[in-house]
Parts: C-alpha cells; structure tokens; sequence
C-alpha cells in the first residue's frame, strides 16, 4: 500500500512524536510504500512549503492513503480528496479535539474517511461536536515496548544520587512548561502535607524541566518541602526506565490529557499509579482496573490516593507488580498497536466501518 504521512517533526521530544514513530515502524514492518512529509519547526515559509508538499505528493505520486497525523493538518487531506481523489485518515490526541472552533478542520473530520483516537473520552469528546462522525471514528490507542520498559531493581546510582535509601517515593515525569501545568505536579506538592502526617519518609521525585520550574520552586518554599521534593531535571531516555523502578507509586493527576503513556511506561515496569479523572488517563488505566482514578482539582483525595498505595491498603491487583505489567502489555503492548494499526488502514482503504463504541 502506497501511503503519504504528513506529521510533525518526527524526531522532536513528546507523546505525538513518539506516537508517529511507532506508527512509522509498524508500516515499515507491514511493507507499505510510504513517503513522509515533515513540518519542521519555523517561520510561515516552512509551514507553506510543507502544505504544498503534501499535496504535490498527493497528486503526482497518487497514495492509496493519506495519514494526516494531526488534526492540524487534517485540511490537506481534504483538499487531496477534493482535488486528487485520496482518502485520508485524521490521527487526533486529545486536547487538540476536545473543542474544535476551526470550520475547516471540522469539515475535514466530517469527510475523512477514518478519525482515529487514543482514548475513549476523547472518541465522545469528537462525536458529542460532530455525530456524522460516529461510524468513522477509530480508538487507535497509545502503546508501550514491554522489552524496554521492564521491572528492574532500584538503581544503586540513583538511589545514591538523590538520597533515597530507605524513602518511599512518589514519582512524576513531565514537562514543567506552564503551557501544561494541567499535568497537576503542583497539586502533588500541595497535597504532600497531608502525606508527610501519614508516611513521614515520604518523597517527591519530580522529573521534568521546564519554563515553569521556577514557580513549582517556589510554591516548595511555600509549604517547606525543601528536603521532600527532589526536583530531579530533565532524564535523560538512556536512565527513564531506572526511574520508574525507583517509584513506589507515579501520580500524575492531569486534567487535559488524550492517553498519557507515562502510565503505561510505569505499569509495564510494575508500579502502581493514580491519575486524574477528568480527561483521557482513564484509557491507560483501564477505568481503574490498573490504577486510581481521582478527582485531579481535590488535593485531599490526591494525598489519600497516594496513602493508600503506599500503606498498601489499595486493592491487591493495584500494588500486583505483575498483575500490572501483563495486563497493560496486553492491552497497549505493541503487537497489539501493529494489530490495531492494520484494523485501521482496513478501515480507512476499504471503507469498513464500526460504530465508534462498539470497536474492539
């Protein structure tokens, strides 16, 4: 199969990128024909370029599909079905769809012929705006490599670095910009008061850098959380599973996220988790079968969240580092992604479709 993908810089730091590359890797192995459009960060000029790349390629070299990897970029496979008679498939994430005001890219999700999404909550989110939409939209969910993120004994370094011996550890890996605080490390810090009373060896290893670091500094001042909070920086790719292994649990109370794979890194490496539950990290934790799903603005039930798991009073499938690692691997390892992946490109060439809510 002949396929143009058209997606942000694919080699850049974030979920999307990472999401795109496992995409890419899957048609490689499937065999597919694929020519990939980049939109590299920069001036307007790039921006034009890559538009009249996308559908200069769509004309001359006639691909049996065009994979728009965002919803960005979901006008140009409208006009390459306009013009040049493609179909297209729209990849959307999250917060990238939960309001769509542009009446262009609305008019481009109505007539794909596939919308693909990584999570429930944002699958209702595209359907609630655009009902036409229901029989074309796909859950092609996030998903993690059980060969690399694997359980491991706590990194002797690590654990020397940041002074941790004898801690329990609460873990988060994000970016600190303040463009994301929904991520809800803030909350995390407010709420560790209340931990401290409980589990006074208790600490906060935040990972991330970032143009909000300075404020999260500030706000542990605030609470004198100097010797609780470890702000540990940007981590490196090479030493992020030697993390997650230092964690007793990973909290990321987020409120605007598609399907974070920070969860299903964790999971896979057996740590239990706690997320928010107001967008999509329900998806990663099963609705709860893997994690704790709570109120993200309530600070209260964010401590009584991570007490729980810490004094292993959650249920014992939650703190079951086994029981955790098989069943996400079963549902987001990455044979599973490759299989839903062929379901889509199915879907979207052939034009067979399934109600968005009952897709398996």
């Amino acid at each position: 199969m002949r396929i143009l993908f058209a997606a942000s810089d694919t080699e850049a730091v974030g979920g999307i990128q990472q999401y795109n590359r496992k995409f890419l890797e899957c048609l490689r192995v499937r065999g597919d024909e694929v020519r990939l459009v980049e939109l590299k960060r920069g001036e307007m000029i790039k921006k034009i370029r890559f538009a009249a790349e996308v559908l200069a390629q769509s004309a001359r070299w006639k691909p049996d599909l065009v994979v728009c990897a965002h919803v960005n970029y979901a006008p140009l496979g409208f006009l390459a079905k306009k013009l040049f008679g493609r179909r297209y498939m729209v990849c959307t994430h999250g917060i990238d769809v939960w309001e769509v005001k542009s009446g262009f890219k609305r008019t481009a999700l109505r007539e794909a012929d596939l919308v693909t999404t990584v999570a429930e909550f944002t699958r209702d989110k595209i359907v609630s705006q655009l009902p036409e939409t229901q029989e074309r939209v796909y859950l092609l969910y996030n998903s993690v490599d059980g060969k690399r993120f694997v359980p491991k004994e706590k990194s002797a370094k690590l654990v020397e670095r940041h002074n941790l011996r004898g801690k329990k550890v609460i873990f988060t890996v994000a970016r600190l910009l303040k463009q994301e605080g929904y991520k809800g490390y803030d909350r995390v810090i407010e709420s560790l008061p209340r931990v401290l009373e409980t589990i006074p060896n208790a600490v906060y290893l935040l990972g991330g850098k970032g143009d909000d670091a300075e404020r999260v500094k500030n706000l542990i001042r605030k609470f004198g959380l100097e010797k609780t909070v470890i702000m540990a920086g940007y981590i490196p790719e090479e030493e992020i599973v030697d993390y997650y292994n230092l964690a007793d649990v990973f909290v990321m109370p987020s409120k605007a996220e598609g399907a974070p794979t920070v969860f299903m890194e964790a999971l896979a490496c057996g740590v239990p988790v706690i997320a928010g539950n107001k967008d999509g990290s329900g998806t990663p934790l099963m609705n709860g079968e893997l994690g704790l799903l709570i109120n993200p603005d309530s600070v209260e039930e964010i401590a009584s969240a991570i007490i729980t798991i810490l004094k292993g009073e959650a249920k014992k499938e939650l703190l079951d580092r086994d029981f955790l690692r098989r069943k996400v691997l079963e549902e987001f390892g990455l044979d599973s992604f490759s299989a839903r992946v062929d379901e889509a490109l199915r879907r979207a060439v052939h034009g067979a479709f399934a109600v968005a809510g009952k897709v398996t």
